[in-house]
């Protein structure tokens, strides 16, 4: 039982190691650090506001591993990742900080 939850908790505490590489990806395709005026999370989404929505790149995203992209308006978007959308957008908080 001690070690069925050990492996438990290891799964939930896990660290990406490829996560500092996937948030570059990530900055690169939106434009860059610069291009991001505010970035927040829910669930499965990654939401976000850009100065230039052109510089979007949304191929780069969904070979990133994007499920999906939605345009919102002229600077909104939300960027469907699963449950990654949260560390996702912590990090990008802690690079514009």
């Amino acid at each position: 039982m001690f070690s069925l939850l050990r492996r438990f908790f290891a799964v939930l505490t896990r660290v990406n190691p490829d996560l500092d590489h996937e948030v570059d990806t990530i900055i690169s395709a939106l434009g860059g650090l610069d291009n991001i005026l505010d970035c927040g999370a829910c669930a499965t989404r990654l939401r976000l506001e850009l100065k230039e929505l052109s510089l979007l790149d949304e191929k780069a995203l969904k070979q990133a591993g994007a499920i999906g992209v939605v345009r919102i308006d002229q600077h909104h978007v939300q960027i469907i990742y699963g449950l990654k959308a949260n560390s996702y957008a912590q990090c990008i908080e802690q690079r514009r900080s």
